[in-house]
């Protein structure tokens, strides 16, 4: 009988622990992302629309292998999505703008096109390799569990 709830446990804390975490916005930038997609297996891509005189342009937020960091690039076009070469930029705070990264890192390609049978097909192209894209979603809302949530928080 033991051995029984000792499995039960077992299973139970498994599954909580199994579920994937729901990516949250990060800062790109001075700009908080907006949109999230997939691509591929896991390559999970982060996007905030500039403003301002860059109205129009993208900028993508992808998670470097080696760094474990969020590398920046920004679309070269006002392109409302639509396929782009995106130059590797970082944020300099102090002139809070975005500033292209030369030779560092390789440009990227992805944006979609209009299928008539699915809608927008995203697309993500790093270097010979191509990813086929998840459809864009914007990020959980957290306001109703931190207004009505369990308290992370463990002190009286």
């Amino acid at each position: 009988m033991l051995r029984k709830y000792v499995i039960l446990a077992v299973l139970a804390g498994s599954i909580t622990f199994t579920q994937a975490a729901e990516p949250t916005p990060e800062m790109l930038g001075n700009l908080k992302a907006s949109l999230q997609q997939t691509c591929g297996k896991g390559i999970n891509i982060q996007i905030a629309e500039l403003h301002g005189g860059d109205e129009g342009r993208t900028v993508l937020g992808l998670r470097n292998n080696q760094t474990g960091t969020r590398d920046l690039f920004i679309s070269l076009n006002e392109n409302n999505k639509q396929y782009d070469k995106y130059q590797p930029v970082r944020f300099d705070s102090l002139s809070k703008r975005f500033v292209a990264v030369n030779n560092e890192r390789p440009s990227i390609i992805w944006g979609g096109a209009v299928s008539n049978l699915k809608g927008m097909e995203y697309s993500l192209a790093l270097g010979s390799h191509v990813y086929p894209c998840s459809k864009l979603s914007q990020f959980e809302s957290e306001v109703a569990n931190d207004l009505y949530g369990e308290a992370t928080n463990t002190q009286p």
